[in-house]
Parts: structure tokens; C-alpha cells; sequence
């Protein structure tokens, strides 16, 4: 069973956007590079071909992008709830952020709670404003604590 520090909480959220974002500023001064070559040698046809093979690659991760927009948006809702999450509970067990983990990155109903001492399920009422925790035993200790 894999459980989840807040550091990878935190970490997950962001790194697979900003990939996207830096393929796509790459490919963009490539595009003017190859833009600019063509402006200056425009008996070469080469450079015009690149470029508009290059835009159209661009327009393409731009699509894929714009596609991915909403779904990155959900997921960087869910992870940030359970960072709260593991936030308040830090501040309601009075343990410091990194002693937590959880076995979920998204925050759902019975989601298992590592703590130094114990472990936890939360329960959450219908809306998820609120949680009880119930003490938990594993039938397989083997765990994993995924930090980054």
C-alpha cells in the first residue's frame, strides 16, 4: 500500500503543467528561429517548410493543451484539497505536516491516515466539511511512503 507525504502532495500538482508549458515556449522560439532564417534566405524553401511544420506542431500542442485545461484544473483542485486536509488534520492532532501521510492524493470517504503513533480512516459527512477519525489496523503492514 502506498501512502502520500505532503511534500508530494504539494509537488505533484504542478510539475506535469509546467512540462506542457515548456515544450510548448521551446517549440515557439524554434518557430521563429526557423522563421527568421526563412525571412533571410527566402530562395531556400527548406526554412518556410520547417516552419509551417513547426506551427502546425505548435497548434497541435496548443489544442492538446487547451483539451487538458479543465482536467489539469480538476486535478489540481483534488490534490489542493487533500494538502488542506492534511493541513487541518496537522492542526487538530497537533503534528507537525511531515509526521502525516495518506493513502490518497485525492480527498475521499475513508481515506486511510499514517500518523507516528497510529492509523487512522477519516470519515467525511455528505459534503466534505467535516471528519471523524476512527482508529484502523492493516492486515498487511508492508507499506510504501511516497515522499516526492
Amino acid at each position: 500500500m502506498n501512502f502520500y507525504t505532503i511534500a508530494y502532495l504539494e509537488n505533484q500538482s504542478t510539475f506535469n503543467v509546467y512540462l506542457k508549458y515548456i515544450f510548448i515556449f521551446v517549440a515557439l522560439i524554434l518557430l521563429l528561429v526557423l522563421f527568421s532564417l526563412y525571412m533571410r534566405k527566402r530562395i531556400e524553401t527548406k526554412y518556410r517548410d520547417l516552419s509551417i511544420i513547426l506551427l502546425l506542431i505548435i497548434v497541435f500542442m496548443i489544442g492538446v493543451q487547451y483539451s487538458d485545461y479543465t482536467q489539469d484544473q480538476s486535478t489540481y483542485s483534488k490534490y489542493s484539497q487533500m494538502v488542506q486536509f492534511v493541513h487541518q488534520l496537522a492542526k487538530d492532532q497537533q503534528l507537525d505536516e511531515t509526521q502525516i501521510s495518506v493513502n490518497s492524493t485525492t480527498l475521499v470517504d475513508e481515506v486511510i491516515i499514517k500518523t507516528p503513533t497510529a492509523y487512522y480512516t477519516a470519515h467525511f459527512n455528505n459534503d466534505m466539511s467535516a471528519y471523524t477519525l476512527e482508529t484502523v489496523y492493516l492486515v498487511n503492514p508492508d507499506i510504501k511512503v511516497i515522499n516526492q
